[in-house]
């Protein structure tokens, strides 16, 4: 049997009026990475992004807002030795400025495109998101 060597996770490519990416970061990590979370047993990428943007950060969405960028495997950066396998979707709206962060998180941080090099980011979020928002 195989031992199952990810972590699956379900984030989002979320941007506000000012083109600043949102990142998140955890208690005790000194990463910023997308909003998101691990996905339970039985749930969809889907119902796991709407259900951890309501828990971490008191958003609410529909389905409709998001599309799938891409399902990429990282290595992960708070677990040594694990992968994250990440359904990465990206908003299709805006959203406001003023967020706090609930749950595990210990702050929520807008990265502007001229902070990306000096900001410490989680690799799903360099290796895929950062892309996708800029253009690259």
């Amino acid at each position: 049997m195989k031992l199952k060597n990810y972590i699956e996770i379900a984030v989002c490519i979320v941007t506000n009026d000012r083109n600043e990416l949102l990142t998140v970061r955890k208690t005790g990590s000194t990463y910023y990475q997308l909003p998101g979370g691990k996905l339970e047993p039985q749930e969809s990428a889907m119902a796991t992004l709407l259900r951890e943007l309501k828990e971490e950060l008191n958003l609410e969405f529909e389905e409709s807002d998001f599309r799938l960028v891409k399902i990429h495997e990282a290595d992960a950066v708070n677990e040594r030795g694990m992968r994250v396998r990440g359904h990465v979707f990206r908003c299709a709206r805006p959203i406001p400025m003023s967020l706090s962060a609930n749950a595990e998180l210990e702050e929520v941080r807008w990265v502007g495109p001229e902070e990306v090099d000096a900001v410490k980011l989680a690799n799903l979020l360099r290796q895929v998101a950062i892309p996708e928002w800029l253009g690259h």
